[in-house]
């Protein structure tokens, strides 16, 4: 079982329309079970539908496409409090700097934030990943990488396996980089993905199957390699 990872927590799940309170305290408990059994992990948490809501109060209001990611990077740490409100072994602050996330793991389990405009902290985590030598590991509100939307298309197929390449030239042809905008993974954080042939895996919500994944078991969802 590998002993690093980085967890990407989507936004959406930890607030899907009102914070979601019993899953992430359920999920703090998972982390906090593997961390205290030897595994080394860092979180960082999305913005979700409150980013999306804040970058479309400021972008109606006057504020330009960089202003609309700031404020979206705000509620990227809002989460991050979340989760180290509901950890007993977290670092006691939300972080921005990859670096000082690296430097603490083992010891806590820091808890990092969006801090670049014009991507979304899926490349913060996918950097964090890559200088540690982790697995990625992303949490969305689907249960993986499907080959259409499956909000729109209920026949959509779910992808279980395919390539870093696969992956960045799905997320091309869909990943617009405006404020808000939500895809699989953005195509910043699926470059650097690639680039060092980081491990992924993307999955669903429920917490039953991270415990598989984290055991090195069968789960439901897609792996790239």
């Amino acid at each position: 079982m590998p002993e690093r990872y980085v967890i990407s927590v989507g936004g959406s799940v930890m607030v899907p329309d009102r914070i979601d309170v019993q899953w992430i305290r359920k999920f703090a408990r998972v982390v906090d079970y593997f961390f205290e059994h030897g595994v080394e992990l860092a979180l960082v948490t999305g913005g979700g539908r409150v980013a999306r809501d804040y970058s479309w109060a400021v972008r109606i209001l006057g504020g330009e496409k960089t202003l609309q990611d700031q404020a979206g990077i705000l509620a990227t740490k809002m989460n991050a409090w979340l989760l180290i409100s509901a950890l007993k072994n977290a670092y006691p602050e939300p972080l921005s700097d990859i670096w000082r996330a690296k430097a603490y793991m083992g010891r806590w389990i820091p808890v990092v934030h969006g801090a670049v405009p014009g991507v979304t902290s899926d490349y913060t985590a996918a950097l964090l990943a890559e200088a540690t030598g982790s697995v990625f590991v992303n949490i969305t509100n689907v249960d993986g990488i499907f080959d259409r939307n499956p909000s729109k298309y209920p026949n959509a197929r779910l992808i279980e396996r395919m390539s870093h390449e696969e992956l960045v030239s799905l997320v091309e042809s869909v990943d617009t980089r405006d404020p808000g905008a939500h895809t699989p993974i953005d195509i910043a954080a699926a470059k650097i993905l690639a680039r060092s042939n980081v491990k992924t895996y993307v999955i669903g919500k429920d917490l039953h199957n991270l415990h598989r994944l984290l055991e090195g078991k069968s789960f439901k969802g897609t792996t790239i390699v």
